[in-house]
C-alpha cells in the first residue's frame, strides 16, 4: 500500500485526493492520498513530516513549487530548468523533485489536438506558463510568450521562445494556438479585455486553451470555436497521473479520474 499527499497552504481547495482516489479506486489498489495544510514556515520540516506521515511520494501546491526544492535530495532536468516541483518521490529517505505540469499540459493538448508543430501564443509569465513554455518549445513549436512587464522575463531559465509585451500584440498577428496561462477568468473577467489584447488575432481555426478548469467556459474560450477550445481540467487530471506513474512506475486511470472530476462538476468538463 501506498501512502500520498498534496502539501500547499491553503489546502482544502485542492482536487488532487478527489483525482488519486478516483484512480486508486479504479485500480483496485489500498493506495492513500490525503491533504496536508503545511505553512511556509512548517515547509523546513517536510522531511519530518513525510515521515510521520509515511509518504511514499507527496505533489506540491501554491505556494511550494519553487521554495520546496531547497529541501530535496534531487531535482528533474525539467523541473529544475523551469525552477519548480509540483511532484516528490521518497524512496529509501530519498527526495527527488519532479514537474508533472510539463508533461500533463503537453498530454492533454496533442491529445485533443494532435502532434502538429504549431505557432504558440502564451498570455502570462508566472510558473504555470513557464510549464507551459517548456512543454511547446520541447515539443518544437514556435513560442512567444506576452507579459505586461518585461521583468517578468527574468523568471525564465531558456531562450528558446520570443519574449513579447502584451501591449506590443500586434492586430494582424498570427498564432495557431492561444493559451491563457494567467489567473483572469477565474471570477469571469475577460482576459483579452482586462489586458487590452486585440481579438483578431483569434480566426477560425485558432486553438484556444484556458489552465482554469472552474468556471469551465471562462470568457476566454468563448471567443473560439468550440471544437477548438479546451480549459485546464485535462490537464489537471493528466499531470496527476504522471505523478502516479512516477511514484509507482504504473499507468495510471486517466479516464476513471477524469469522470469523477466531470462527476464533482455537476458531468462537466
Amino acid at each position: 500500500m501506498g501512502r500520498y499527499a498534496v502539501i500547499g497552504h491553503p489546502i482544502a481547495h485542492t482536487l488532487s485526493p478527489l483525482i488519486h482516489r478516483a484512480n486508486f479506486e479504479a485500480k483496485g489498489t489500498s493506495d492513500e492520498y490525503k491533504a496536508l495544510d503545511i505553512s511556509p514556515g512548517q515547509l523546513k520540516f517536510i522531511r519530518e513530516i513525510a515521515e510521520e506521515e509515511s509518504l511514499d511520494g507527496f505533489n506540491v501546491t501554491i505556494p511550494h513549487k519553487e521554495s520546496i526544492m531547497e529541501f530535496l535530495d534531487a531535482v528533474d532536468d525539467g523541473a529544475k530548468l523551469i525552477g519548480a516541483v509540483n511532484t516528490v518521490s521518497v524512496v529509501k529517505g530519498v527526495f527527488k523533485g519532479y514537474n508533472t505540469d510539463i508533461s500533463g499540459y503537453m498530454n492533454a493538448f496533442t491529445g485533443r489536438f494532435g502532434e502538429k508543430k504549431r505557432r504558440v501564443l502564451i498570455i502570462g509569465a508566472g510558473g504555470a506558463a513557464k510549464a507551459v513554455q517548456k512543454a511547446h518549445s520541447d515539443h518544437g513549436d514556435e513560442v512567444t510568450v506576452a507579459a505586461r512587464r518585461r521583468e517578468s522575463f527574468n523568471r525564465f531559465n531558456t531562450e528558446d521562445f520570443t519574449r513579447l509585451l502584451i501591449s506590443d500584440i500586434q492586430e494582424d498577428a498570427r498564432y495557431d494556438a492561444i493559451i491563457n496561462a494567467t489567473p483572469v477568468g477565474m471570477k469571469h473577467e475577460d482576459v483579452f479585455s482586462v489586458m487590452g489584447i486585440p481579438g483578431s488575432i483569434i480566426k477560425d481555426g485558432t486553438i484556444g486553451m484556458d489552465l482554469i478548469y472552474q468556471p469551465e467556459t471562462t470568457p476566454f474560450l468563448t471567443r473560439f470555436n468550440e471544437g477548438n477550445a479546451m480549459n485546464g481540467l485535462p490537464m489537471l487530471v493528466s499531470q496527476a497521473m504522471d505523478a502516479y506513474t512516477i511514484w509507482t512506475g504504473e499507468a495510471g486511470d486517466y479516464a476513471a479520474a477524469n469522470k469523477k472530476c466531470k462527476e464533482y462538476f455537476g458531468g462537466k468538463s
